[in-house]
């Protein structure tokens, strides 16, 4: 039984790590909270802590949402209007001076939840399959055949931590 069910781990872990490999992540990681990527090219979407220009949180917009186009140079550019309203977009609504609610605009049931401690580094939480965690990364596979607007995804892969233990949880999508 143990061997069963170390192979399954095995299995499992490798499955995962293939998802992506040879992708590269952000270069800037100063206010970094995650990012997404997908099977689609190497180009990534970043969510990075908003400041202003006294280096505070842009409490009316606490974050910051753009990509980095490693596909081409590795240049960092806005997202475009479509990308934004029906994709990587996102809306944020304050809980409190400490904690904001965040939706990704294509995905409005899955609810992330930015924390911002009185020390140590602003973080993410969702919860997926009844897990609660720190999110660090998100790769979503999109289905063969379908593009643009009309793309459909088959399930999307969450990376964090929780428990200071590395996770992976896998959404699927209908």
């Amino acid at each position: 039984m143990n061997k069963f069910i170390l192979t399954l781990l095995i299995f499992v872990t490798t499955y995962y790590a293939q998802a992506q490999e040879g992708y590269p992540s952000p270069t800037d990681k100063e206010n970094l909270l995650f990012y997404i990527q997908h099977n689609r090219g190497k180009n990534t979407f970043i969510y990075d802590l908003n400041k202003n220009g006294q280096n505070k949180l842009d409490e009316d917009d606490p974050v910051r949402v753009y990509r980095q186009l490693f596909d081409k140079s590795g240049e960092l550019k806005p997202l475009t209007g479509i990308q934004k309203n029906f994709a990587y977009g996102i809306e944020t609504r304050a809980i409190d001076d400490r904690t904001y609610e965040l939706t990704i605009v294509s995905l409005p049931s899955q609810k992330f939840y930015l924390y911002l401690p009185p020390k140590g580094k602003p973080y993410v939480v969702t919860t997926v399959n009844g897990l609660k965690f720190k999110v660090n990364r998100i790769f979503i596979r999109q289905r063969d055949g379908t593009s643009g607007l009309t793309t459909k995804v088959d399930y999307i892969l969450f990376y964090g931590t929780s428990k200071n233990k590395e996770v992976v949880e896998k959404l699927l999508i209908d």
